[in-house]
């Protein structure tokens, strides 16, 4: 499996976001889920231009997460939009994992965006979710039952 890495110009970021003073962030997978959604939600897909090789994160961490692999390959086939990228072969695992990171990194790049000039606490969190949330506001939420 592959190691999930994450640019080295967001540690700032991820530091204060995994701080005592937000304290919802213990662990890093759950802020770079997070973060994931919110480069999707945002169409916000960054490359990474400079990982730190030795940060990367084993796939066995998101592990604690039953909703991992399946947001893995949802998020892949969303973006692809190609059922190769389902499959079990080396570059689909690649595609995978790459499209995760470069929607993480979107993501912590617009959460650094959102706390620069800000305190990174849980109000400022929540703040930020609010903010998220006035944006989907006027979209169409279609309910689909059956």
């Amino acid at each position: 499996m592959k190691r999930i890495q994450r640019a080295s110009d967001k540690e700032e970021i991820i530091k204060s976001l995994m701080s005592d003073q937000v304290g919802v962030f213990k662990e890093i997978w759950k802020l770079l889920l997070f973060a994931a959604q919110v480069g999707v939600k945002n169409n916000a897909r960054t490359p990474l231009k400079a990982a730190d090789p030795g940060k990367g994160i084993d796939q066995t961490t998101f592990g604690n997460c039953p909703a991992w692999p399946g947001v893995l390959y949802l998020m892949t086939l969303a973006e692809t939009q190609k059922s190769e990228s389902l499959s079990g072969s080396q570059d689909a695992e690649d595609e995978r994992v790459a499209v995760f990171q470069e929607y993480a990194n979107g993501g912590l790049a617009i959460l650094q965006d959102f706390f620069a000039g800000r305190p990174t606490d849980l109000d400022g969190l929540l703040a930020f979710i609010e903010t998220q949330r006035e944006e989907s506001a006027g979209r169409l939420d279609l309910e689909l039952t059956i």
